[in-house]
């Protein structure tokens, strides 16, 4: 569903985690791509094979070194999945432990994220509201059921919690998966029919509920357990970490903010029309004030539509793009505008 984010003959750039000094050939990231594939298929004719689990996350891994925006919430999240499995090969109740707290991490980050004017305006109002249910921006504009949308993520933290706690744990996880098939319902082809490549990814999430905390009769889950031993990692990775991205010390899509709608976006400017051309499939239709009425190329829906996932949202990635787009197409005629809302603090990249 994403082929052209793990291939490299695509015109969106290849940004690669640090500078090479080599040009990583196109075949290489094909190869990767296969072998994950084909290691993924292996694995299910042969689940036992914890050799299987250590190539995927070798593979993994290495592809998302070579190009950042493969850096995307659910592969970071599946990578840890397989990690949690790996580690624990010999113990499935330390496994389930493992990732019994990523998901509640998920939902606890997830929801302390969203609670934010941006996601109130472009989720709440925009995606849901309007376009998922249809009312007009004349009823949206009413005050209370504009902060009635912070009811959503703080449901979210409250069943993050509740996993977390409570001692029955089957209860909120229904909850949660009704959660889910929502989501299904607003993203799918019956709703706003929108990033499509997060729709397995809410299936995942609905079969881990229901295999720990439903289809487990009495299930344990011990949150100490965490602390030990080689599920330490899971702690550090989705426990503390995601805390930094509230300062800025972390980035955002690897501490579950997930449709907040408070992530860095950038736009490219075209002077002219001739040097956008090359571009005419992804230029973003109609005009916006970050380019002034120019041509506007929005990376985020550049990302979306060549490679059906959304750009990696942080302002270091971007000055990395910037120099990418500048080696292969030039520096005349674009400017590069980062921005996020309330859209009043925008800058060009230098």
């Amino acid at each position: 569903m994403s082929i052209n984010l793990w291939l490299a003959n695509r015109l969106y750039p290849v940004v690669p985690a640090f500078n090479l000094p080599i040009t990583i050939p196109a075949s290489l990231h094909t190869t990767l791509f296969v072998l994950s594939i084909s290691s993924l298929f292996l694995l299910l004719l042969f689940p036992k094979k914890n050799k299987l689990l250590l190539v995927i996350l070798i593979t993994e891994l290495f592809s998302c070194v070579l190009d950042v925006a493969r850096w995307q919430p659910w592969e970071y999240q599946y990578i840890f999945i397989l990690l949690v499995c790996f580690l624990n090969k010999n113990n499935p109740k330390a496994a389930r432990n493992g990732l019994f707290f990523i998901l509640v991490s998920t939902y606890i980050y997830s929801g302390f994220h969203k609670m934010n004017g941006a996601f109130l305006f472009s989720i709440w109002e925009r995606t849901i509201l309007h376009n998922f249910i249809g009312l007009p921006n004349t009823t949206i504009n009413n005050v209370k059921l504009h902060y009635a949308g912070l009811l959503l993520p703080i449901l979210e933290i409250c069943l993050g919690l509740s996993l977390l706690l409570l001692k029955n744990k089957k209860l909120p996880a229904l909850l949660l998966i009704s959660m889910h098939i929502l989501l299904l319902l607003l993203l799918g082809p019956l709703g706003v029919n929108h990033n499509s490549v997060v729709w397995p990814w809410n299936v995942c999430i609905i079969l881990l509920l229901y295999l720990l905390f439903i289809r487990e009769t009495k299930p344990e889950y011990n949150l100490i357990a965490i602390t030990k031993k080689r599920n330490v990692i899971i702690l550090f990775f989705w426990g503390i970490l995601p805390i930094l991205s509230f300062v800025g010390c972390w980035q955002q899509y690897l501490s579950s903010n997930l449709y907040s709608g408070n992530t860095f976006k950038m736009d490219i400017c075209f002077d002219d029309k001739k040097t956008s051309e090359q571009f005419s499939e992804y230029l973003s239709k109609g005009k916006n004030s970050v380019c002034n009425g120019k041509t506007r190329l929005s990376v985020l829906h550049w990302a979306y539509t060549e490679m059906n996932v959304t750009s990696y949202p942080e302002v270091w990635y971007y000055k990395r793009f910037k120099k990418q787009y500048e080696k292969q197409y030039g520096a005349d005629n674009a400017n590069f505008i980062i921005y996020r809302y309330p859209y009043n603090n925008i800058k060009e990249v230098e």
